[in-house]
């Protein structure tokens, strides 16, 4: 951990995970910096509607019925990747808060730290080993670039 961290104090710190193998380090870092700073701790997961505007090209008749079906998927990977880190969390004798949003993350996460209060924003991110890569990612962590008031660790693995 970098050594600014240890200097600065932390109450409330909010987790933005999203169920991917690169976000564990993330997890860590934000269960370590909970305990640390003694700070309430929130895991994030937000529903990402991204993968709906392809639904949108489905001319069937229960085009409806995949789209529900598509919302309830996302949102139950939502729930088991917030349920993997509340377990997590307990074994490491924290509790955490666990947060559920639908929206564009690169709009609801800079709301929601706004609102909730939060002086930490932990997110991980994947390394990209091109432009192309990049490009195709849709890089949360640099949409989310400039959009916050407090420190932003990034977990980049």
């Amino acid at each position: 951990m970098d050594a600014p961290f240890l200097f600065m104090s932390f109450s409330r710190i909010l987790l933005c995970l999203d169920g991917e193998p690169h976000t564990e380090t993330a997890c860590a870092c934000a269960l370590d910096l909970a305990r640390t700073h003694q700070a309430a701790l929130d895991a994030l997961y937000v529903v990402d509607p991204y993968l709906k505007k392809f639904t949108h090209e489905i001319y069937a008749a229960n085009r409806d019925e995949c789209r529900a079906h598509l919302d309830r998927s996302l949102a139950a990977e939502g729930e088991a990747a917030l349920d993997r880190f509340c377990a997590s969390a307990q074994e490491a004798g924290l509790n955490v808060g666990r947060l559920l949003q639908h929206g564009e993350p690169d709009a609801v996460i800079p709301q929601l730290a706004t609102a909730g209060g939060y002086d930490l924003i932990v997110l991980g991110g994947k390394r990209f080993s091109g432009r192309y890569e990049r490009w195709t990612s849709r890089d949360l962590p640099g949409r989310l670039d400039g959009k916050f008031a407090v420190p932003v660790l990034l977990c980049r693995v």
